[in-house]
Parts: C-alpha cells; sequence; structure tokens
C-alpha cells in the first residue's frame, strides 16, 4: 500500500465509527459509511473493519480504499470530498469529545483534549 492517505483515513475511519461522536458528526459519518457500504456491499472487508476494527481489519479496508481510488478516479475523487467533509463536521463537534482505546494495548495510555504541562506515569525508582 503507498497511499498513506488511504491508511489514515480507513484508521480514521474506523474510529470514527467506534466512538462516540456528537448528533451531527454522527450524522456525517453515518452518511460516510452507507456510502462505503452501499459502494462495496459484495465486500465484506468494510463492514468487518467497521464492526470488528484491529490493525490487520483497518489495513485490508485502507487497501481496498486504495484500490478502489487507483481502479476509478470517479471515486477516488468522491471519497476524498466526502472524507475531507466528514473531518471537517467532526473537528467542528470536537468540544463533545470522547475518548476510546481499544485493541491491543500494553502500557500507559492517556486520553485528554487539553494538557497544559506535563504528564508522568509511576513513581520514582527506588535507589
Amino acid at each position: 500500500m503507498d497511499d498513506p492517505l488511504m491508511l489514515a483515513a480507513a484508521t480514521t475511519l474506523v474510529a470514527w465509527a467506534t466512538t462516540e461522536l456528537a448528533q451531527g458528526a454522527r450524522s456525517a459519518v453515518s452518511g460516510l459509511t452507507e456510502f462505503l457500504r452501499h459502494r462495496f456491499r459484495h465486500e465484506q472487508t468494510v463492514e468487518v473493519a467497521l464492526r470488528h476494527p484491529t490493525a490487520d481489519t483497518v489495513q485490508r479496508l485502507a487497501a481496498i480504499l486504495e484500490q478502489e481510488t487507483l481502479r476509478d478516479p470517479a471515486f477516488d475523487a468522491e471519497f476524498r470530498a466526502r472524507f475531507a467533509k466528514v473531518q471537517a463536521i467532526v473537528a467542528a463537534n470536537q468540544g463533545d469529545m470522547t475518548n476510546t482505546v481499544s485493541g491491543d494495548v500494553s502500557g500507559s495510555v492517556v486520553q485528554a483534549r487539553d494538557v497544559h504541562g506535563g504528564i508522568s506515569f509511576g513513581g520514582r525508582s527506588s535507589p
């Protein structure tokens, strides 16, 4: 896969679809996912990635998106335009943000909207 935008788009789309968003953003994401579900109605990858997101399913979704954008310039233009529109709507609703962590996570995780100052984990080691 050569197009980093498709990987970013697939990752972001799956995050939006699995995160509680404000109503306007939720409607925009639903419109984009329905566009993809209709376009790839004979391909289970979209549905699997949206319902069971893993690094592997997101990678496969990105590959399918990239393949289709290379095959069909009209789809490429439509997908990019729709994705940009949804990005703008979601960004406008960031005040009502909800963070989620899923998948294989190990170690420390921070979810925050605005951080002013440092963040540290754990205590100091004893000498």
